[in-house]
């Protein structure tokens, strides 16, 4: 059955393409391949008393769908919504002690363990390291030198041996993401245009599915989704540091350096914020990669004073200037 075949049957509920493609972005779908890039870093020598330049090694896995169909690039969308949900879970490997032999591996031995794997024509990111079966194992234990077979394998068990917990905490993570990815699904396939071409209903199912599951996700955890240098974060409310929050130095103004008009205005939006903070309201909020708030909602709080937003933004602007034009005066 062709792909368009497999949205109509799906639409007509005579065709389940929703779990389909769920249970395709759960499975073994993609090709890895381990890339190494080089970079030159300038480093002082402080016992020599010069700078000198050193080569680093980087690794990072590129993942490709086994198949270049429509179902397989749309699953491969889903998979990436998946891995990136569950990489807080990944992100234990390097809360441990610092100093610990697992960090140690991290830093000064991944480069080896790769550079062996690939030379042998085997790619495994280290996340996967536990899925290395016993025939490669094997073929690089005969591959080394007992010196360097005894390094690889206590950088391979030092990664291994965390595995368990990290997949149970992945498991979770997926368990908690899954079911709203195939309810966006179900809501998204009925309403492809089955005129459109493929490409167009590819994008459509995947950015749709996205951001309805993160909606969804949002209002399940009870979280906020912002951006931040153009990467998403997701947190939860609870570890939103919202309590700490001074107003006077979030919004940058100076309350003894304003007119009583002024002061009457500023002290109105100050109670506004402080009912959503007190409230645990995200909504009007930009936070820090911190968790912290670093700025306000200008349209939502333009709402409260029932004014267009350009004037509010203009009225605050003309409250920062005046901490602006105090601060060059006292440096002029």
């Amino acid at each position: 059955m062709e792909f368009i075949e497999k949205i109509k049957a799906h639409q007509e509920g005579k065709y389940d393409l929703a779990a389909n493609l769920l249970k395709l972005a759960e499975s073994d779908m993609v090709d890895v391949q381990m890339v190494c890039t080089e970079h030159e870093v300038k480093i002082y020598d402080v016992e020599y008393e010069e700078e000198r330049t050193e080569v680093f090694r980087r690794w990072r896995a590129k993942y490709t769908p086994n198949e270049n169909t429509p179902e397989y690039r749309i699953g491969f969308n889903l998979k990436v919504m998946l891995s990136r949900h569950s990489k807080k879970a990944k992100n234990m490997k390097w809360a441990l002690d610092t100093g610990s032999q697992l960090e140690k591996a991290k830093f000064d031995g991944e480069d080896f363990v790769y550079s062996v794997l690939t030379s042998l024509g085997h790619h495994y990111h280290v996340d996967d390291f536990y899925m290395i079966p016993k025939s490669v194992l094997k073929e690089v234990e005969t591959h080394l030198n007992y010196d360097n077979w005894y390094d690889f394998k206590k950088i391979y068990s030092d990664h291994v041996n965390i595995s368990p917990s990290v997949n149970r905490s992945i498991k979770k993570l997926h368990d908690e993401i899954s079911p709203l990815i195939l309810d966006s699904l179900y809501e998204v396939l009925p309403k492809v245009d089955l005129t459109k071409t493929d490409e167009q209903i590819i994008g459509f199912i995947s950015k749709s599915v996205r951001n309805r599951t993160y909606r969804k996700l949002t209002k399940l955890l009870g979280t906020k989704v912002h951006q931040i240098d153009g990467e998403k974060y997701i947190v939860r409310t609870d570890k939103m540091k919202m309590k700490q929050t001074i107003i006077d130095n979030m919004l940058g103004v100076n309350e003894g350096k304003l007119t009583n008009n002024q002061v009457n205005f500023y002290r109105q939006l100050k109670k506004f914020i402080q009912i959503e903070i007190d409230a645990r309201n995200t909504s009007p909020f930009t936070f820090s990669k911190e968790n912290e708030i670093i700025n306000i909602n200008k349209r939502y709080f333009a709402e409260k004073f029932e004014m267009k937003e350009s004037a509010f933004k203009y009225r605050l602007k003309r409250l920062q200037d005046k901490k602006d034009k105090d601060f060059f005066a006292q440096i002029g």
